[in-house]
């Protein structure tokens, strides 16, 4: 038995047999035996793919480290997969290990042994191991009497053998997950459990032991969107008002289930339009709001966006980026809404964008961004991402709030976004506008430009006035802005820079550059929009600055990211990781990229 601390293993399987419900127990076991975990789902973007086709690619990725872990790490090194189709098209995206073990169900050869072989042949002159399995007739019966469903069952019991868990543990949640299955389908959904667990002894493969973290402390298990919905609720917000979309969804299904017994209220609107409206709206009444939604619904939201701005009423938008234009990759992330959240509104219509780096950073956002809203009533943006918003990661126990007046935000959750105080006196466009129903108040809402008193006004000297206020807010942000993240070396011959989900790739990365001696450093920014201020500074410590992005870029293209650190800062930022495949970057990229580029422009 081999004792690892680190190691990365998928479950492949057709879409609706049940492979990320058979993850999610695993790593829920992994999590209470003190294992830290990372997991990556992968969903089809169709709605029921025909099974036994590539579209139908649906399972797992999980990370498993005996140390704290925050992205998905470089490459699997362990896979179980359902039949050929799915192990075919998961070869293409190349993120098997060169040693990786892969166990193919054979169950399906005999209709299918053409494939079957092809595919073998592809894994096996790949230098990877290939070891074939088939259900014994036992437990295929039993998924017979089930109507073809268990056999995630099966492969969890398999799974939960070579990583060595405890089978009472994996039982206890099982039973915990399937609490609403008829007594008679639940225990036979456990004995597929233990009879797979039963016969991946046969099989002669080598088995794995990750040694646990002896920690006191309370931790949680939870996703990015799961965080992002407690922290609306810890942030104080009352009202929800959202569309379905992949992948904010989630957002909005935790809400309608949490947000009332808090005394909010959640409304499905009828279009994205409708739901940013119903923000702006309560905000108008005094009462704090927020939205989700995704690139294709920020789109739709963009002129009510403006509305905010003109009308200095506060919004928030929780975007949960995903691969574009148009509807794209619905199951994919991506990092390309940055210029759609900082500049979409038609006009000069300034505004502020947080982005966020990890599960932890989804449950403080909300905060941080109705702390900014209220203040400067202006539209913020919150910039998640596919990866963040699905992914699960075993955290410290997450402090409280209760945040119910913005001023009583605390310090920490400021800290974590790289920000102080904003002044206790910004100036608006206009300054008599007081929530409706006060007693001899006015407000007046308007998209058309006014003066100091709310009536409307075309002149030329109120109208230079308004945008001038409109940006001092976000420069008054701007200048609240703390010197932003950084790993590694303080100056050197390069600076890895990068925003949201990157994070933990750029930190992982410097470290595993700097252990081969090299000098290179980290830079990372969760405000994105304004970029702090003394960037140029920082830049300036280094021979060379690079970014790296999951959003597209070429020689004749910056990024979003890399051109506006480009016109901030006029420092020759160059993109180093433009990419736009829809996976999540992997440390060994970054690293690889940046010994060659050294190697070229350094070492030469």
């Amino acid at each position: 038995m081999a004792e690892i601390k680190d190691f990365r293993f998928e479950l492949l399987m057709d879409a609706g047999n049940g492979a990320q419900k058979a993850g999610d127990i695993l790593v829920k076991t992994f999590a209470k035996a003190g294992v830290y975990v990372f997991i990556e789902p992968i969903i089809p973007a169709e709605i029921s793919p025909p099974k036994r086709t590539p579209h139908s690619l649906s399972g797992a990725v999980i990370r498993v480290s005996s140390d704290e872990i925050s992205n998905i790490g470089s490459y699997s090194q362990f896979v179980l997969v359902e039949h050929e189709i799915l192990l075919d098209r998961r070869c293409d995206d190349l993120e098997f290990d060169k040693d990786a073990v892969i166990l193919m169900d054979f169950g399906n050869e005999r209709r299918a042994k053409e494939a079957y072989e092809n595919v073998s042949k592809r894994v096996l002159d790949a230098g990877l191991n290939l070891v074939p399995f088939s259900i014994n007739d036992d437990s295929e019966a039993i998924i017979k009497e089930l109507n073809g469903n268990g056999k995630n069952m099966y492969y969890l019991g398999l799974l939960s053998y070579f990583f060595t868990v405890d089978t009472s543990i994996v039982e206890i949640i099982i039973r915990e997950t399937f609490k609403k299955l008829p007594a008679e389908k639940l225990e036979k959904n456990i004995n597929l459990f233990h009879n797979g667990y039963s016969y991946a002894s046969s099989l002669k493969q080598d088995r794995y032991e990750f040694p646990s973290l002896i920690d006191e402390s309370e931790k949680v298990l939870l996703d990015g969107n799961t965080a992002m919905s407690l922290g609306i609720i810890d942030s104080g917000f009352k009202l929800f008002a959202g569309y379905p979309i992949t992948p904010a969804s989630t957002i909005m299904h935790n809400l309608a289930r949490l947000l009332p017994a808090y005394g909010g209220t959640l409304h499905q609107a009828e279009d994205e339009i409708s739901a940013i409206g119903t923000v702006i709206g309560s905000y108008f009444s005094g009462v704090p709001a927020i939205t989700a939604t995704s690139g294709p619904g920020l789109s739709l939201k963009q002129e009510f966006i403006g509305l905010s701005v003109s009308a200095e009423i506060p919004c928030v938008v929780i975007n949960v980026q995903r691969g574009g234009p148009s509807t794209g990759l619905p199951t994919r992330t991506e990092q390309t809404d940055l210029f759609s959240a900082a500049f979409g509104s038609h006009g000069d219509s300034p505004k502020v964008v947080i982005s966020v780096a990890n599960v932890e950073d989804c449950f403080y956002v909300p905060h941080v961004a109705r702390y900014i809203a209220e203040k400067c009533r202006l539209p913020v943006i919150i910039l998640s991402d596919y990866m963040t918003s699905s992914s699960y990661r075993v955290l410290d126990k997450l402090t409280l709030n209760k945040m119910d007046d913005i001023e009583t935000i605390q310090d920490f959750v400021l800290d974590r976004f790289f920000m102080k105080r904003l002044p206790d006196t910004i100036e608006m466009v206009k300054g008599n506008q007081d929530t409706p129903g006060q007693t001899g108040g006015m407000r007046r809402v308007t998209g058309l430009n006014t003066n100091e008193d709310g009536f409307v006004e075309y002149s030329s000297v109120s109208n230079q006035r308004s945008h001038e206020i409109r940006n001092q807010k976000v420069h008054h942000v701007k200048d609240a802005l703390l010197e932003p993240e950084s790993f590694g070396s303080q100056d050197g011959d390069i600076l890895i820079v990068g925003w949201g989900s990157t994070r933990s790739v750029i930190e992982e990365s410097v470290q595993k550059l700097s252990e081969k001696g090299l000098s290179v450093g980290g830079c990372h920014l969760k405000i994105v929009y304004p970029l702090a201020p003394m960037l140029k500074e920082v830049f300036s410590r280094y021979k060379f600055v690079v970014s790296i992005e999951v959003a597209y870029g070429d020689s004749m293209k910056y990024t979003p990211f890399a051109t506006l650190l480009r016109s901030e800062t006029l420092v020759d930022v160059r993109g180093l990781i433009a990419q736009a495949t829809g996976r999540p970057l992997k440390p060994v990229q970054v690293v690889e990229k940046v010994e060659s580029f050294l190697k070229e422009n350094v070492n030469a």
